[in-house]
């Protein structure tokens, strides 16, 4: 059966000790009879994992949430409808969607931690690189984040201070505010953002923050996070949020684009004309989606909806209110 409308998949909560209860805001549905003190950090809106690369969730594919393709994962839909799907990209070496879409609450610190490149994830079984876009939905007053070490400090710095509490004085702290934008190229060490990332579960911590929070201990990959931050990477960006109407580019990466648009009601995103899959996130207010051969559907803050390639120039997409929607695409195969 052909793909020929978007897509809403149900999304995949994934518990974390530095999460909290503000994805219900967003629409996500916390589980019931949950133990007492249990937190949610993550909602994966768009996932298609192995198993054998997962590491914080049980389960690593989103499925359609309903419509003649309910209940399949986006592995199924590659397999049926290979381009109509994923227009001129390709799926992973194993068959599965080449991208994983979060929304994260970050009530307390995430553990300090890298992630690998290509070079480094190839050294083992079970690894896969991961390169990552945040985008801040929200953000309290004084929120920070910490991105990248210090000027000065060294690999013999960090060795000495990993898995203690003199580690995050290490780092650069960073303030930030809704509509902030951060890239994390593979190598970048780091600590509600929407998050856009390469189909990678693989982390290595070098401190949980255990001291301050009185997390029970995680184990921490201190070797190889510090044999990922001894590699030559690619700098972080950072980007302010947008003061007017319209539409820019964020980021454009070998794997991912991501383009901003703020929109007042009534108006229509410019959407990039191509047949290429497009995945919408609303991040504030709300939008409807459809095409000409569905009916709009509201999509609000926290929804995610998949445009099929097939689909893309059809695709019609309207702001409700004051909206700021986030448009994802896949790059094509070489």
């Amino acid at each position: 059966m052909k793909v020929s409308d978007p897509l809403a998949l149900e999304p995949i909560l994934v518990p974390k000790p530095w999460g909290g209860h503000r994805l219900e805001g967003l629409g996500k549905a916390l589980p019931d009879g949950l133990p007492a003190g249990t937190t949610y950090g993550e909602s994966w809106e768009v996932a298609d994992l192995p198993d054998d690369a997962l590491s914080a969730s049980t389960r690593g594919r989103t499925l359609v949430a309903g419509g003649p393709h309910r209940g399949k994962s986006l592995r199924q839909l590659i397999v049926e409808s290979g381009s109509e799907l994923l227009g001129s990209a390709s799926p992973t070496p194993a068959g599965d969607f080449p991208l994983l879409v979060k929304l994260l609450d970050t009530a307390e610190h995430l553990s300090i931690q890298v992630h690998p490149d290509e070079e480094y994830a190839a050294r083992r079984r079970g690894w896969f690189p991961k390169t990552e876009s945040w985008y801040v939905l929200d953000a309290a007053p004084g929120a920070s984040i910490f991105k990248g070490f210090r000027p000065g400090v060294t690999m013999e710095d960090v060795r000495a201070a990993a898995g203690t509490p003199r580690l995050s004085r290490l780092l650069q702290r960073i303030p930030v505010g809704r509509g902030d934008f951060h890239h994390l190229p593979a190598g970048t060490v780091h600590a509600t953002v929407a998050e856009v990332q390469t189909p990678s579960d693989t982390t290595f911590r070098l401190y949980d923050w255990t001291e301050e929070y009185r997390r029970p201990e995680r184990p921490l990959h201190v070797e190889d996070a510090l044999g990922v931050l001894a590699g030559e990477h690619q700098p972080a960006l950072s980007m302010s949020p947008m003061d007017s109407n319209g539409s820019r580019l964020l980021v454009s990466t070998p794997h991912y684009w991501i383009r901003e648009h703020r929109l007042a009601k009534g108006d229509s995103p410019a959407l990039v004309r191509k047949p290429e899959l497009r995945i919408l996130m609303v991040t504030r207010g709300s939008a409807s989606v459809g095409n000409e051969n569905a009916l709009p559907g509201g999509v609000s803050a926290g929804g995610t909806t998949l445009i099929p390639a097939a689909r893309a120039l059809s695709a019609v997409v309207t702001s409700e209110e004051g909206t700021t929607l986030l448009e994802i695409g896949l790059v094509a195969a070489a």
